[in-house]
């Protein structure tokens, strides 16, 4: 292994959340698909609790689950996130929708972010 994810821990944080929003996973999802258990998940995604053997390992199995790249999780060019950004922020131009729509789909958005995360 050449890269040591545990320098990059909360990159991998942020696009492992947008990986499962894209992919339509839950942490217990994940944790079931790569037989991590939930409390190293809920570690992982706060970059604390484990040490660098630990967290370098569980980065490693769960990208052999997804068959993806080594870096893919540390990259901040990654394809994640030119597929999922803040949704909000990038609206089209062009939109219809009133202000406060905007508003209220930003916000419906938000939560249904925060509610993956606790499936």
């Amino acid at each position: 292994m050449s890269l040591n994810f545990f320098d990059h821990r909360e990159t991998i944080a942020e696009n492992l959340v947008s990986f499962l929003r894209l992919k339509g996973y839950s942490k217990l999802s994940l944790s079931k698909l790569t037989y991590i258990d939930r409390t190293t998940i809920d570690q992982i995604f706060k970059g604390e609790g484990l040490n660098s053997k630990q967290y370098n390992t569980q980065i490693i199995k769960i990208n052999k689950t997804f068959d993806l790249p080594e870096d893919y999780f540390t990259s901040s060019r990654s394809p994640i996130l030119s597929t999922i950004t803040n949704t909000c922020v990038h609206q089209d131009a062009g939109s219809e929708k009133s202000a406060e729509v905007n508003e209220l789909l930003c916000g419906l958005n938000n939560i249904l972010d925060i509610y993956s995360l606790y499936l």
